[in-house]
């Protein structure tokens, strides 16, 4: 009997979701609340994503690369300095032997392939607009049912997939631990006098980290953590002024900054939830977990958790088993917990070592750099680790389609 999975959000998590279980013998529907050509939607803005070379591996499996890869920036390296001191190390491609460390792709370009694919799969319905409005669970019947604006669904497991803010997890009474950072993420794109090479650069200020991602063309994406009243203050400047600003906090190692575009400012927090899982629901992407964009691990850490999930539910149906089984459940939660309180102490431990001038703190963390810098083994193992590819991985995440 074919099983249904009910996916609460359509975005770029939900819906790589979605197209990740095609080969699985799954009716799925997939519920977005906002429309798609609403100035709303994230999946179609202009901001840009870093993916890593792990993330480009399960996005390969899932058969949306190259549909993409058009439109791809390869970061080739990583250049990662501390302003105004000597500590800095260079992270490149062929230390761990990869053709890019990473990627940078407007959020665009992944929204628009991964709803095509959910358009043209018999598998998937995908309900545009439609919210969710309460969800029942009934475990005698091995069942659970989302009403929605349109009506009610039913299946046997309901991801949650509906972002940071995630009113689906507040439905079924998820507790959440928030760290509300001061500052605010600078966002926008900036074009320089000179090719980058495929060089990014990791730039960390008195303020938190200033970061350059290179772009297909000769540009780069721009995310500068600053203070809430400058970060605002810079989007209103005339360009010349904001320019000279950045070039200042940034210096000429990228070369001189030319234009800028699309400068806009969000919030920036940390969330952790208590478990990821409750009766026959799961949260996967920002609406499980939310963390600093300093290490640029937002969206990879839902892909990841989509490559793992994805594998607990066919390895349930290969059994012939209910996708909903708490078993199944539970081994996905035991190890996403793990992966993922790791990336959030990593990120929340650079801001409070890179952000803070305490003199021995600024000795320590140059001197971190340079060890790194000098020292090929720790600069390995930081790469395999931030990239995706190091220990045991689940099909997706090396390329593999699932087993149907």
């Amino acid at each position: 009997m074919t099983q249904k999975l009910t996916i609460i959000g359509g975005g770029l998590v939900g819906a790589s979701l979605a197209c990740a279980l095609r080969p699985l013998n799954l009716d799925v529907t997939v519920l977005e609340e906002t429309p798609l050509e609403s100035n709303a939607q994230p999946s179609f803005d202009e901001r840009t994503i870093a993916l890593t070379y792990g993330s480009r591996k399960i996005l390969e499996a899932i058969g949306i690369w190259d549909l993409i890869a058009p439109e791809v920036g390869v970061i080739k390296r990583i250049h990662v300095s501390n302003r105004g001191h000597a500590g800095f190390t260079r992270l490149d491609r062929n230390d761990i032997g990869t053709e890019a460390l990473g990627y940078v792709v407007p959020t665009r370009a992944i929204g628009k392939a991964l709803i095509d694919e959910l358009h043209r799969s018999p598998k998937i319905d995908f309900q545009c607009p439609s919210r969710a409005e309460r969800i029942h669970i009934s475990p005698a019947s091995n069942n659970v049912t989302t009403e929605t604006t349109d009506g009610a669904v039913s299946s046997s497991l309901v991801v949650l997939a509906d972002g940071g803010r995630s009113p689906a997890t507040t439905m079924i009474g998820v507790k959440k631990k928030i760290k509300k950072y001061s500052e605010h993420a600078l966002v926008g794109i900036v074009g320089v006098d000179r090719d980058h090479n495929g060089t990014a650069f990791e730039r960390f200020t008195e303020n938190g980290p200033l970061a350059l991602l290179p772009l297909i063309n000769q540009g780069f994406a721009l995310a500068w953590t600053l203070p809430e009243h400058e970060a605002r203050a810079m989007t209103v400047l005339p360009t010349e002024e904001f320019l000279g600003l950045l070039q200042e906090a940034f210096g000429d190692r990228a070369g001189f900054f030319t234009d800028c575009s699309w400068l806009s400012t969000y919030p920036l927090s940390q969330v952790e939830i208590e478990s990821p899982i409750s009766d026959r629901c799961v949260a996967v992407g920002n609406a499980a977990h939310v963390v600093h964009p300093v290490a640029g691990q937002g969206f990879n850490l839902g892909l990841r958790d989509i490559a793992y999930l994805s594998e607990a539910i066919a390895n349930a149906t290969l059994e012939n088993a209910n996708i909903g089984e708490p078993a199944f459940l539970q081994r996905y939660a035991n190890n996403r917990q793990n992966q993922t309180r790791r990336v959030l102490r990593f990120t929340d431990g650079l801001l409070q070592l890179f952000a803070n001038e305490f003199p021995g703190l600024r000795v320590a963390r140059n001197l971190g750099l340079n060890l790194i810098e000098i020292f090929p083994p720790a600069k390995r193992f930081l790469l395999r680790r931030t990239v995706g590819i190091a220990g045991p991985l689940p099909r997706l995440a090396r390329g593999l389609p699932l087993r149907s």
